[in-house]
């Protein structure tokens, strides 16, 4: 926010000489960031897609086989977790 700005809303009216100060120093120091992409990135995270597929763990199929298992042994477990959904 410009100080014209910040006078037209009134927000300098309590400020103190240090807080400008404060203000004016830490403008200088933190040069103004420019918002705008340099080029569009959609294309660069779809190669990057394209690039590796999918890869299942080892511990993911454990977990599917026993959870499969667990499910055949006891089939009232399947209402209770579809219960909790």
């Amino acid at each position: 926010m410009t100080e014209h700005e910040m006078v037209e809303h009134g927000m300098t009216d309590g400020m103190t000489d240090e807080a400008r100060q404060i203000r004016e120093a830490l403008r200088q120091s933190f040069p103004p960031v420019n918002t705008e992409l340099r080029r569009d990135l959609w294309p660069a995270v779809l190669s990057k897609l394209d690039a590796r597929p999918a890869r299942v763990p080892w511990y993911d199929w454990a977990l599917i086989g026993l959870s499969a298992s667990v499910f055949l042994f006891f089939p009232q477990l399947i209402l209770v977790f579809a219960y909790h959904l």
